[in-house]
């Protein structure tokens, strides 16, 4: 995502890996108010987000150097990161067992399915379609996909709760995903997508 007259994350990225905390600063100004908005979302609680976001650039400064030889963008590394700590902070205080213990996510295992730097930024001006799309799915489904990735819980956690079997929370889930990723590409491909 490049700012108007600003250099790009993975620019600044590369910055950080000089230890240019100037750049850090920007990368922060640039995506935490974003990354604020999800984390309150998640962790219903200002002072535990700030913590989270603290903790989370922290890992940046820490990871620069590992994270530039990975193919995902700066944004899908901030955004996915920012979950694992906030997910994992939330089950910590229900109680249950961590599921990324705290660790800097590594991406290159699974960042075929992260977007890249290019689709951020489409992603960053279509934000309004992607809002719609989002609210297109059926009830059920949003409401189990918000309970993974918004409240941490897994998918046999899901159907305890919901009081429904495995199998039937999984094939709800996969529907979905399955939807969201059809409707994504619309999304991806115009401004005015019918959707």
């Amino acid at each position: 995502m490049k700012e108007a007259n600003g250099p790009t994350a993975e620019e600044l990225l590369a910055r950080v890996t000089k230890r240019d905390s100037n750049a850090l600063g920007t990368l922060f100004d640039r995506f935490a108010p974003r990354l604020f908005g999800v984390l309150v979302r998640i962790l219903s609680d200002r002072r535990a987000a700030e913590d989270v976001l603290e903790t989370l650039f922290l890992h940046f400064w820490n990871e620069a150097r590992r994270l530039r030889q990975e193919p995902a963008s700066v944004a899908a590394w901030l955004a996915v990161t920012a979950r694992g700590l906030a997910v994992d902070r939330l089950r910590s205080e229900r109680g249950l067992p961590r599921l990324h213990r705290g660790k800097v996510i590594a991406l290159e295992k699974s960042s075929s399915w992260l977007p890249s730097p290019g689709d951020i930024a489409l992603l960053e001006d279509r934000h309004e379609l992607l809002k719609k799309v989002i609210s297109q799915l059926p009830g059920p489904q949003r409401g189990t996909l918000e309970l993974l990735v918004f409240e941490g819980y897994t998918e046999s956690e899901i159907a305890e709760k919901l009081g429904e079997p495995l199998a039937r929370v999984k094939t709800g889930l996969r529907a979905g995903l399955g939807f969201l990723r059809h409707r994504l590409h619309a999304v991806m491909g115009t401004w005015a997508a019918n959707i």
